[in-house]
């Protein structure tokens, strides 16, 4: 707002300058028509006087000098002027047609045709203008004097300049109180964004009107609400790790004191090497599964597509969990469209089926269906894996690939794994290009729907 009022200013003071000018000459060319005027008259009025200053010459021009006279006095009072002075130069000598003279007296002698003159007649300041008339070896000059210009350029300069100033005052407050207002609406949003930075994650920006600063309030709250049930969500997602390394650290524990002390036997050690060696498994998994949603997350991996045959590679997939289905009862199904072809990173995928068959095998009972299709259609994969598990309630339905969010809102029948797996999913299929989303009708089952383009 400073810059602006001061380019104002400035264009302001410059237009003032040209206006100054414009008005000067407007001025001047006025004076130089009336001059030209009265030297018209004062000529017709020496019409009968002729022009060569030989005998009677000054015995005619005493008898119309009073006429010349009255057309100078004329011309002063209409055309408001101080002084209007004329003059009749011949080879010889100057006469004089004005009863005063006081500008002629101060006249240079090397006058132009029209020249505009500020002269001092006994301490006045005068703007003359002068104009000389030919006729025949003689001339008539005409000189007109004002103590004021002929237009108010003064009072015209001084109101535009005042204009100007105002306009610029008016800016600059107007510029300081925007500036506090927005300031003050500012003030709310500035203050909660240091109490989040303090890490206070539940501060909120107030929301007054509906303006843009309204606008940036309201986005800035969404984002310190995301963030809180982020940091919420970590907490958590801390916590239940936290408790699920404690639980196989602490049989790990009470084994390893148990062998040290001694109170193991040999009858007892194919026993305890199993639960070690389950426990171990369960430990590497857990810190595997979060190594790898880090680096997910943190897009910090590479996808390597190639031509793979889809349906070939996930009925391979689906084979290395049919052992462990028919342990626990439970029947595990794959359908295809027959071969077919796709540019696609083939682990990733595998990751992606494992982690949903084995979500699956979680909570299907036993005597339950777990069925995997797989279908390659017009530069798209698309993978279904369902159960006859309990179900998801469509209330969780958003959340339900959240970290360990099943895993603590539904009980598993079988609670082996790490809980990340389909948060897992959803990083590896976002990673992909693809999407993926749960059907489920609770307690019919669920069924879990990715789609990848290729």
């Amino acid at each position: 707002t400073m810059a602006i009022a001061s380019v104002m200013l400035i264009v302001g003071l410059f237009g003032v300058g040209s206006v100054n000018r414009l008005l000067q000459t407007q001025a001047q060319d006025e004076l130089f028509r009336h001059a030209e005027a009265t030297g018209r008259l004062v000529e017709a009025a020496l019409a009968d006087v002729g022009d060569n200053p030989g005998a009677g010459f000054e015995g005619r021009l005493r008898g119309v000098r009073s006429e010349a006279a009255r057309v100078l006095d004329r011309a002063r009072v209409v055309g408001g002027h101080d002084v209007v002075e004329a003059v009749l130069v011949t080879p010889t000598r100057a006469y004089p047609l004005s009863p005063r003279q006081d500008l002629v007296p101060l006249l240079p002698l090397d006058l132009e045709e029209r020249e505009a003159l500020s002269l001092d007649v006994d301490g006045t300041e005068l703007l003359a203008t002068v104009q000389r008339f030919p006729i025949g070896a003689s001339e008539i000059v005409v000189a007109i004097g004002r103590t004021a210009p002929l237009l108010p350029i003064r009072g015209m300069t001084r109101t535009l300049l005042l204009v100007v100033v105002a306009a610029v005052v008016m800016i600059v407050l107007f510029g300081v109180g925007l500036a506090r207002w927005i300031r003050g609406r500012l003030a709310g949003l500035e203050t909660a964004s240091n109490q989040i930075a303090a890490g206070d994650l539940s501060a909120r920006a107030p929301v007054e009107g509906d303006d843009a600063i309204a606008t940036v309030s309201v986005a800035f709250n969404d984002m310190a609400a995301n963030l809180q049930a982020t940091h919420q969500r970590e907490r958590e997602f801390l916590m239940s790790v936290g408790h699920d390394l404690r639980t196989p650290l602490t049989t790990i524990r009470g084994y390893a004191e148990a062998l040290d002390e001694g109170t193991i036997g040999s009858d007892d050690a194919e026993r305890v090497a199993a639960v070690l060696h389950t426990q171990t498994d369960r430990l590497t998994r857990l810190v595997e599964d979060v190594m790898l949603l880090a680096r997910l997350e943190a897009r910090e991996f590479t996808l390597r597509p190639e031509v793979t045959d889809v349906p070939a590679h996930l009925s391979g997939v689906v084979d290395t969990y049919r052992i462990r289905a028919g342990e626990i009862g439970v029947a595990l199904e794959f359908s295809s469209t027959g071969s077919a072809m796709a540019n696609i990173d083939p682990d990733r995928l595998a990751q992606v089926c494992s982690n949903l068959i084995e979500n699956a095998l979680r909570y299907t009972p036993e005597n339950g269906t777990v069925t995997v299709e797989a279908d390659v259609d017009q530069g798209s994969v698309r993978l279904a894996v369902g159960d006859t598990g309990p179900g998801i309630e469509p209330a969780d339905a958003d959340r339900v690939f959240d970290r360990l969010y099943v895993a603590q809102r539904y009980h598993p029948i079988r609670p082996e794994g790490s809980g990340l797996g389909l948060t897992i999913v959803r990083e590896l299929v976002d990673a992909m290009g693809g999407t993926v989303r749960v059907e489920s009708t609770p307690p019919k089952g669920s069924r879990f729907v990715v789609e990848l383009r290729v």
